[in-house]
This record gives C-alpha cells, structure tokens and sequence, in this order.
C-alpha cells in the first residue's frame, strides 16, 4: 500500500534540521545536504519548496512530500 510522506527543513543560519513525518531525523551544515540525505532515504529526486520565511528569527521551513511503498530500512530515528 502506498503511503504519502512529508519531509520538513528547519533552517536558521547555524543549522539545517530534517524531519520525516514529524519525527526528526539528522541537523546538517546546509540545506543543500539536508536535501540530499531526503532524496536519499525517499530515494528519488524531490522537489523542496518555501513554506515559511521569518526575516525575524532567521528560519526558513522548507518541504517536500512523496509516495512511497516503503522507506529505506537505514533511516536513522
């Protein structure tokens, strides 16, 4: 059965947080390798767009979702 997921990226200017389906999974030094490790564990090439933007506080909420049968068994929770 196909699921749908949801990868999410915190970004302030230090840190760059991934989470699947809520559950956090790594912090990385750059979105572009929060990315990466998503497209790896989704794999397939996704497309992640602007969610949020808080001039403010400095963060940035970034996501992606894609179908999936089943995740890769080397997600790190």
């Amino acid at each position: 059965m196909t699921t749908t997921h949801s990868f999410l990226i915190e970004s302030d200017r230090a840190r760059h947080d991934l989470f699947l389906d809520g559950d956090f999974i790594a912090t990385f030094p750059s979105h572009e390798a929060a990315e990466a490790e998503a497209n790896r564990i989704a794999s397939t090439s996704l497309t992640f767009e602007l969610d949020l933007k808080s001039t403010l506080s400095n963060l940035e909420i970034r996501g992606a979702t894609f179908d999936a049968d089943q995740l890769i068994s080397s997600v790190s929770r």
